[in-house]
């Protein structure tokens, strides 16, 4: 890297570069069985900054040590940390023990070619008499063999999409002699395993065959002027919906018709995280952001509904503070029509529910009721949660926001969530009968 043009690309001096980057590196932080730890060695696995970080180490490895090796190597290429290597047999130990001499802290293994061939991320890699190399599709002999399933609950494209893409993944990185068979073969024992049926299976093989040999023939014509297009410069949006089957499919057309513009994907609502449970430590109710939460009311039984993006306590330090500026101001004489009252009193619904009435509200019993990675969703969230709630010292005007199409699903979930309560409140109290 050429640290004097650094300023062509950044405002940041070298200097303070060179800061942020040791910072963001040396200061990885997580939580594990109650307590909080420090990594102090290589980079946070998630860190954006690691795939670039281990990019520039591998490739400062490869031009040190090839170039001090005393003999020529005729091919070399790398997968992130994978590197396929063709030298001289009585050399493979010299320089396995010249890339393990780089760092301490890295240390590679080999694995030789058997029977002329030599396995490399998944393709194979095959040496002919006449030293030209052939690929093969390979899957590692621990690999399951399992892609989307056939009868899983997805919409029927994505499924053609995910065989047709392995289909074409095992055509293009074959070239072997006589691969047709082997490769007709293969696609129907992984897809057969996944429950799809063979006459898809094989449409799905005459399609991808005849789309690659359409593609080669266009790319070995001269083009003429007629295929020159002026692209039309449309913004394309992209959107999502839960799939339900025939609805949604209903909804997409419908919507596309309208905006050719949109893009819709159908995502699955049962996903792997909804069934398994994770394995990470839970994070505490009040070091957890983006919630909607409840205060209660000491003195009646309202409730103030709120929503925040930082952490629960930090919104909570909030109240806090406004609480005890009242206190203060109370103890000071102030009255109702005070300008620093009626300044605390605009700051919060539950703030003007304090002064106007002399309740308190109990901030050790908060409740959090919702929480959405989605920072956007959330003041739609807080909309939801106060129109459905009677007793809230919210104000009215707190929903103007939300659309009336959510009317009626509303009224639905606010009936569910009361049928529920009264029958739980059935089920715990004691019958009065004799």
């Amino acid at each position: 890297m050429q640290w004097d043009k650094i300023g062509s690309k950044t405002n940041i001096n070298l200097d303070m570069f060179l800061e942020l980057i040791e910072f963001c590196v040396k200061n990885s932080f997580f939580y594990f069985r109650g307590q909080h730890f420090r990594q102090v060695f290589g980079t946070a696995m998630g860190n954006p900054l690691s795939p670039i970080l281990a990019d520039i180490v591998m490739d400062s490895l490869m031009q040190t040590v090839i170039k001090k090796l005393p003999f020529a190597i005729p091919i070399v290429r790398k997968y992130v940390d994978d590197l396929f290597i063709a030298l001289p047999r009585q050399h493979i130990q010299f320089t396995l023990d010249a890339f393990n001499a780089y760092n301490e802290h890295l240390k590679f293994t080999k694995e030789e070619e058997q029977n002329a061939q030599l396995p490399f991320l998944d393709l194979t890699v095959i040496r002919y008499p006449d030293q030209t190399l052939r690929t093969q599709w390979y899957a590692k002999p621990m690999a399951s063999g399992r892609i989307l399933n056939y009868h899983s609950f997805h919409q029927l494209t994505m499924k053609i999409n995910v065989a047709q893409n392995f289909i074409e993944r095992v055509i293009k990185l074959t070239s072997t002699d006589n691969s047709t068979q082997w490769q007709r073969n293969t696609i129907f024992e992984h897809l057969r395993r996944n429950n799809y049926p063979p006459s898809l299976i094989n449409r799905l093989i005459n399609r991808c065959s005849n789309a690659m040999k359409a593609k080669t023939l266009s790319n070995t014509a001269t083009p003429s002027a007629s295929n020159h297009c002026t692209p039309v410069n449309t913004e394309t949006t992209y959107r999502s919906l839960p799939f339900i089957p025939k609805l949604t499919t209903a909804i997409v057309k419908h919507l596309q018709a309208d905006f050719p513009h949109l893009k819709i994907t159908q995502k699955p609502i049962e996903t792997v995280s909804n069934i398994v449970k994770t394995m990470k430590d839970p994070i505490e109710p009040l070091l957890q952001p983006n919630v909607v939460y409840s205060l209660p009311c000491n003195d009646c039984h309202m409730q103030y509904i709120g929503m925040t993006r930082n952490q629960l306590k930090t919104r909570l330090y909030g109240h806090k503070s406004n609480i005890n500026q009242y206190k203060w101001l109370i103890e000071d004489g102030a009255n109702s029509r005070d300008n620093s009252m009626v300044n605390l009193e605009g700051k919060t619904a539950m703030m003007e529910h304090i002064i106007k009435h002399q309740h308190m509200f109990d901030l050790t019993k908060v409740e959090i009721i919702d929480i959405s990675r989605h920072t956007w969703a959330l003041p739609m969230l807080e909309m939801c949660h106060i129109a459905n709630t009677d007793n809230t010292v919210n104000h009215r005007n707190d929903i103007d926001g939300i659309n009336t199409a959510y009317a009626g699903i509303l009224h639905t979930i606010k009936n569910y969530t009361r049928r529920r309560s009264n029958t739980q409140h059935q089920q715990t109290t004691p019958s009065s009968s004799p």
